[in-house]
């Protein structure tokens, strides 16, 4: 049985429980890490998890996009499945959208809205949603084709033709689907079914909500952004050989380029192949010759010498090079992979982040990918302007908080030199949740974790991983937890980067930042706790973390742009701008160990969170520098304004 058609036979049992509180889906996604020829590779849906970045031109690989029109409808009574709404001929009931779509954003929408639930209130629907439209195409001869969906959001079944062809959860991740011998000629039927879950019921006196609570989900209960559905990101048909390249990863080491080249054979003939990888920093290409069985799996490691000069990437000079990989047989080339990458180094000495050789000091926000009438649906203008507001804001940071995001930020923050941290998950665990996400080694948590970490690899911009945000740290749980987070980045992670978590607070319970290189906590003095406290706060984490970096990984207040008043009046610019300017004052006090400050956040944010103030904002939380329509607030020009000096200067 060839291994698609076991994989398919492994994800039946999964098509129930879909509103559940059940691991069916992230198992379905066969995401485990394999040891190929000494190397850890990320395997998903049964082969090795590809490149979802080059769009470099490209001989050996025809890419289609399937963007635009699509069918769609919502499936209130989930009788989708029963009805084969992914083959059916009956379209009466459908109506026309544009892919990528998110079906909060549909006409009718009131984010403000709680009593209405129903598909009359796109923003507030739970459940399942579905998508089709048709395309043209022919199987061929040494020709294998598959989809990529760049971001489906929460749960997903893929259909072709009517069969199932995979089952995904998380939003973040791309995914890559092969059609097999469900790929027809001429007319085929695409279908996703898209399952968003409820965070909020009904109290039982029908006056109000009560937060609902998962164990196997990626937010075990309502996240603070907004959780938007649909297919969110493009989708494309890639056709491409049977001996393809899937992943190069690439790292400069001591004046040395350093490759690790994941290729495969899905033909049913051994092939003699050859690599040659070639780079405008390398003094030369190099290559190799190798023999890959049929169905084989091989990691090819070569060593390259860097040309001297070769600029390293930093905030100010942000040179972003790229590897090209060419795979070749007796005939001619085969395949093709462009890989960009950066020359920097990233460490921790003792209490001080480097970059090479130099303190640096992480002057960061955090941001939610997000536009006030598309939501989650954006554009490659919408990606250059967030770094276009780190660059008005002084920003050398951003904390992409817990959950991948699309590849053009990460693509953005290497060519803007703004560093990131990279985050997957881990969002308000609770003691049941982090015991089920530790102990299952293919869980929602360790799936998406593997995903994010091999997806990231090359990018200079990636200079840490957080691995979790404000579990409960409580018991002995977190401590298993926070170890298997840092365990599994360490496995997979080719530049050794720190790891770092938003402890919910660094001194009750236990943080365990003995177990993490940079410690990292969230704050609200002043906004949500007493004021008085932050120094205190500073000088007790300093102490019981001697020779470790801190960083303020969240710190902020709230406002909506235009409410003047008294710094002392809570909710208006000026005292939002006040406590940003006070925060500073003690912070700066502390600058070295405290070596970097990240605000909540950029841009205001929609949240289901009834204590964001939401239902008086139409769903937005007024917690940014910028508004929704990107214009300033009066923090925004203290926070440009402020300097760590010391950290640079000592």
């Amino acid at each position: 049985m060839r291994p698609l058609l076991l994989f398919l036979v492994s994800i039946l049992p999964a098509l129930s429980g879909d509103l559940d509180d059940v691991p069916d889906f992230a198992h379905a996604m066969d995401i485990k890490v394999e040891h190929i020829d000494g190397m850890p590779v990320v395997m998903h849906y049964g082969r090795i998890r590809p490149d979802f970045e080059d769009r470099s031109p490209n001989p050996f690989r025809e890419r289609r996009s399937l963007d635009g029109e699509w069918l769609f409808r919502f499936d209130p009574e989930a009788v989708g499945m029963k009805e084969n709404w992914a083959g059916a001929s009956d379209l009466s009931g459908w109506k026309t959208v544009r892919v990528p779509h998110c079906w909060d954003m549909m006409k009718g929408g009131r984010f403000w809205d709680w009593s209405d639930q129903t598909v009359t209130n796109p923003p507030f629907y739970n459940g399942a949603a579905w998508y089709r439209r048709e395309f043209n195409t022919s199987p061929a001869k040494g020709v294998n084709q598959r989809l990529e969906f760049l971001g489906v959001q929460q749960r997903a079944r893929v259909f072709l033709n009517g069969e199932i062809l995979a089952t995904h959860e998380g939003g973040g991740q791309p995914f890559s689907v092969e059609l097999g011998s469900a790929l027809k000629e001429g007319k085929n039927v695409l279908a996703v079914q898209v399952i968003r879950l409820p965070n909020y019921r009904k109290k039982e006196n029908g006056k109000g909500f009560d937060e609902l609570y998962r164990v196997h989900t990626q937010a075990p209960k309502a996240s603070d952004n907004w959780p938007y559905a649909g297919i969110t990101r493009s989708v494309s048909l890639v056709s491409e050989g049977e001996v393809v390249i899937r992943k190069v990863l690439v790292r400069a080491v001591d004046g040395a380029l350093e490759y690790a080249v994941c290729v495969e054979n899905v033909s049913g003939k051994s092939r003699e192949l050859k690599l040659r990888l070639s780079s405008q920093v390398a003094e030369d290409s190099k290559s190799a010759e190798f023999v890959l069985d049929p169905g084989g799996r091989k990691v090819l490691r070569l060593k390259g010498t860097l040309k001297q000069g070769a600029k390293r990437w930093s905030p100010d000079a942000p040179s972003v090079y790229h590897v090209t990989a060419l795979l070749s047989d007796a005939n001619g080339g085969v395949d093709q992979v462009q890989t960009e990458f950066g020359i920097r180094d990233f460490k921790v000495i003792k209490s001080r982040c480097y970059l090479d050789d130099s303190p640096v000091f992480l002057k960061g926000a955090a941001f939610y990918e997000e536009h006030p009438t598309r939501g989650p649906v954006l554009t490659d203008d919408d990606h250059e302007h967030f770094f276009e507001l780190a660059r008005e804001a002084d920003i050398n940071f951003f904390r992409l908080h817990v959950v991948q995001r699309d590849m053009r930020t990460y693509q953005a923050g290497d060519h803007n030199g703004v560093m990131l941290c990279g985050e997957w998950g881990g969002f308000w665990y609770r003691e049941d949740s982090m015991s089920a996400q530790t102990k299952d080694t293919q869980s929602i948590y360790q799936s998406l974790g593997r995903c994010l970490v091999w997806d990231l690899m090359n990018h200079p911009s990636v200079v840490m991983w957080g691995i979790h945000n404000e579990s409960h740290q409580f018991g002995p749980e977190y401590e298993e937890f926070v170890k298997m987070g840092h365990e599994l980045v360490d496995e997979l992670d080719w530049q050794n980067r720190p790891v770092t978590w938003a402890a919910w607070h660094p001194h009750q319970g236990d943080p365990c930042f003995q177990h993490a290189d940079i410690v990292g906590f969230n704050e609200y003095r002043g906004a949500m706790d007493p004021f008085e406290d932050l120094d205190p706060d500073l000088k007790k984490a300093r102490d019981q973390n001697p020779d470790k970096p801190l960083i303020i990984l969240e710190n902020g207040g709230w406002s909506k742009l235009g409410r003047r008043g008294r710094a002392n009046q809570r909710g208006t610019e000026d005292w939002q701008a006040d406590l940003m300017r006070r925060q500073h004052e003690v912070l700066i006090q502390h600058t070295p160990p405290l070596a970097g400050y990240t605000y909540w956040l950029l841009i205001d944010y929609r949240s289901r969170k009834e204590y964001t103030g939401n239902e008086k904002q139409n769903g937005w939380s007024r917690m940014g520098m910028y508004n929704e329509y990107r214009q300033p607030k009066l923090v925004r020009d203290v926070f440009r304004d402020l300097k760590w000096e010391k950290s640079a200067s000592e």
